[in-house]
């Protein structure tokens, strides 16, 4: 009967079948704490966790700690010119040195009110300007050639007493444009030409007619 047993194929999957049906997890189980343990391993957040998780202490004798304070202390702008900020409320200069005396002038050389205050006396005290000085007369003279009114004063005066000509040779501008018009004709330029461009003189005693009588 026992070998019976051993050879049945119901008694070697009783335990299968008795299972079937039943719930089961495989949380503790070899295979899932190594897949736990590879997650964790393999997990981007946890490798890239920031630094100041991480529990540190450091020595304040440390070596890196002391340097990093003494440069602090070098590189410190206030206590770099602390020193100076106190001496310049001590400080005292004599007003007769050559460099205040020097900026003195400078000063009075670049200034505004300075540069103008002689015009500006003379101003306060008035001043006589004749009508018969010379810049009077420049700038009248200056204004009558500028002036546009001047300039055509002599053609306003001739207008309406030209009346006309009794021919045009005693009318100057239309003698002048007929000049003008002649010199700028191509007809009367190549008048000359067309006149002695059919005749043709050739003298008898030229090299080319006595060697042709000879020949």
């Amino acid at each position: 009967r026992k070998a019976y047993d051993l050879q049945s194929d119901n008694q070697y999957k009783a335990d299968l079948l008795w299972l079937k049906g039943i719930g089961w997890t495989p949380d503790g189980s070899l295979d899932h704490e190594k897949a736990k343990k590879a997650g964790a391993i393999l997990s981007e957040k946890t490798y890239r966790q920031h630094p100041g998780k991480f529990k540190f202490s450091s020595l304040m004798d440390s070596i890196p700690l002391q340097l990093a304070k003494v440069n602090s202390t070098i590189l410190n702008k206030r206590l770099y010119t602390e020193a100076w900020e106190k001496d310049k409320l001590n400080l005292h200069i004599m007003p007769d040195t050559p460099e205040i005396l020097l900026a003195s002038q400078n000063k009075m050389n670049y200034s505004e009110k300075q540069y103008r205050l002689a015009m500006e006396e003379s101003k306060k005290k008035g001043y006589d300007l004749r009508s018969d000085a010379i810049s009077i007369k420049a700038a009248k003279a200056s204004r009558d050639i500028a002036s546009d009114y001047k300039y055509k004063t002599a053609y306003r005066k001739q207008l309406g007493h030209h009346v006309g000509c009794r021919n045009i040779q005693d009318d100057p501008k239309m003698v002048w444009s007929m000049h003008v018009a002649k010199i700028q004709s191509d007809r009367e330029y190549k008048k000359d030409f067309e006149k002695t461009k059919t005749k043709f003189n050739m003298p008898v005693d030229m090299l080319n007619i006595l060697l042709a009588k000879k020949c």
